[in-house]
């Protein structure tokens, strides 16, 4: 499946991101975590296992859609961020607009999940973007840019296990699967 292909790919460019190395202290420090810095407007993958694991296929599908059309729009905002920061960085440059197009590629298949499952909902429409969002400092830029790395990352973690888990449900009975979506 290509969102497990897409995994392994990105899992491995992410981690050697270069964009850290760019941004300088304490970004470029080895071992930099900056675990607790949330971005607004941009959803986190963490969950608890109990209700990660208790969630509907279809949940799981829209709550990837929803989170991979923020992320969508977060990586064109950094490439602009990273346009202003490091110009010169055109390697950088290149990896965000491949990670972009590749979140949008996600989005499609999320969809095409969703279409044969029979789900439907309406659009993601992400956070409405704020000027003030768009006019941070070089600080927020950079945390910014190393948050969504982060959260996108954890997010092809989690859409790859979703799909496994998606690939072994049988729905027999989707009315069914509504009422106890929660499994041993």
């Amino acid at each position: 499946m290509f969102v497990e292909f897409f995994f392994l790919y990105t899992h491995d460019a992410l981690f050697f991101f270069p964009q850290l190395n760019l941004q300088g202290s304490p970004f470029s420090t080895p071992g930099f975590n900056f675990p607790s810095w949330q971005e607004p407007g941009l959803p986190s993958a963490s969950l608890g296992y109990k209700k990660w694991r208790c969630l509907c296929p279809g949940v799981r599908l829209l709550l990837a859609r929803d989170a991979f059309s923020a992320i969508s729009e977060f990586f064109q905002l950094v490439q602009d961020d990273q346009l202003s920061l490091n110009p010169k960085a055109t390697g950088l440059h290149h990896l965000l607009k491949e990670a972009y197009i590749s979140s949008e590629a996600v989005i499609n298949n999320v969809l095409s999940a969703l279409e044969s499952m029979n789900v439907h909902s309406s659009t993601a429409d992400p956070d409405p973007w704020t000027w003030k969002s768009t006019g941070a400092t070089s600080f927020q830029k950079k945390v910014r840019g190393y948050v969504l790395c982060r959260e996108y990352k954890d997010w092809l973690v989690r859409i790859a296990k979703d799909m496994e888990i998606l690939k072994g449900t049988k729905r027999e009975n989707i009315s069914q699967e509504k009422k106890d979506c929660c499994r041993p």
